[in-house]
């Protein structure tokens, strides 16, 4: 069974905003039809390569990774952009050609398809998932592993992503009912009755981070019975989405006046100008590493572990950081306008039990929405 450790404790308006957020927030899927997006010499972006003495010592040398490197992945389009970039910086003998799609139908192809060309599989696998890819993965250590605050046990997945949790708040809203929202028990206001919105845990992974997040600090420990019974008092009180971009979407616009989402979409958003704010709940948080990795037949096998060098670097995760407001696993990575992890009260989570227990935990919450219906 797969484990994670750590090394350190560690309106019309608004709509141009959400659109501008499709580009940088964790959900969105860009996808790319036909042979994809490709990066290499000559590509659109211009973006001139580095001399020898002015390389990282992380970077490869050139002449090694040369051909085309094929690249699966949930990255959204300014993400793609950033790992382009640096692509063609270090490596301009290779061109990278991506795909992207959601998780489900990437694995799906590796699985299923024998002309598959994919090096690599990036974004969209998360340390609670288990060994569950690990068939069509191989393992590597990339070569910023060390800087690394979140490691795979077992050496497969590469993490460049830490994900954390909020609420997003409509401040115009929430000021007009006279209240205060700080985390998870101020939901449970009277005047908040129906202003609620989540995602479902077994349609969105970010319903499904916000469920580990719930039981992690609202109970006495994880998946007591306290910690039930203050989602049993949510689930009436809220609507349930099957899309994590609802959440925030709807917030935004002013249908509802708080939802339970994840830190890198409403930071985004508000780096937009939307009209909201993100709330980290005073209760406390929890933090999910998420990466990439190879795939097992990886036809290119030196450019592979070049696309998990870049993405395990400061530089990759820096960079991300600040287009994105993504947070970066690698412990020299920049935080752009984020708070330090420290600072808000996270909680550790068992990444055995989650997947051992993801069925149990999803079908106790269906129950509750169920008897509450």
């Amino acid at each position: 069974m797969k484990k994670l450790f750590r090394k350190t404790a560690s309106l019309t308006a608004a709509a141009a905003m959400l659109m501008s957020l499709t580009a940088c927030g964790g959900t969105g899927t860009n996808k790319t039809t036909g042979t994809g997006t490709t990066a290499g010499s000559g590509t659109q972006s211009g973006t001139a390569a580095v001399s020898a003495e002015d390389r990282p010592d992380w970077v490869k040398p050139a002449d090694e990774v040369t051909g085309k490197v094929t690249v699966y992945t949930t990255m959204t389009e300014d993400e793609q952009q950033i790992l382009r970039d640096m692509w063609e910086t270090y490596y301009p003998d290779c061109t990278m050609e991506i795909q992207a799609d959601s998780i489900g139908t990437l694995v799906t192809r590796v699985r299923s398809d024998e002309s598959c060309d994919a090096d690599v599989l990036a974004g969209g696998m998360f340390a609670a998932d288990g060994d569950i890819y690990e068939d069509i993965l191989q393992p590597y250590t990339a070569a910023c592993d060390d800087k690394q605050d979140y490691h795979d046990e077992n050496g497969y997945i590469t993490f460049y992503d830490v994900q954390l949790m909020c609420l997003v708040v409509n401040p115009e809203l929430r000021d007009e009912l006279g209240i205060e929202i700080n985390g998870y028990e101020d939901l449970l206001q009277p005047e908040l009755e129906g202003k609620i919105i989540q995602a479902a845990p077994d349609a969105s992974s970010s319903g499904y981070r916000q469920l580990q997040t719930i039981l992690a600090t609202m109970g006495d420990e994880f998946d007591d019975e306290k910690g039930w019974d203050y989602i049993s008092q949510l689930i009436p009180a809220s609507f349930s989405s099957t899309s994590s971009k609802d959440v925030f979407n709807l917030v935004a616009n002013g249908e509802y006046v708080v939802g339970l989402s994840y830190e890198s979409a409403v930071a985004a958003l508000v780096k937009s100008g939307a009209p909201v704010e993100c709330v980290y709940m005073e209760e406390g948080n929890t933090a999910m590493a998420g990466g990439g990795a190879i795939t097992k037949n990886a036809p290119n096998l030196p450019a592979a572990q070049a696309v998990m060098d870049i993405m395990s670097s400061a530089e990759f995760q820096s960079r991300r950081s600040d287009v994105c407001s993504g947070r970066g696993s690698n412990s020299e990575a920049e935080l752009y306008g984020l708070p330090d992890a420290e600072t808000l009260g996270v909680e550790e989570l068992d990444y055995d039990y989650l997947n051992e227990h993801r069925d149990e935990l999803i079908n106790h919450w269906n129950e509750i929405v169920a008897d509450a219906n």
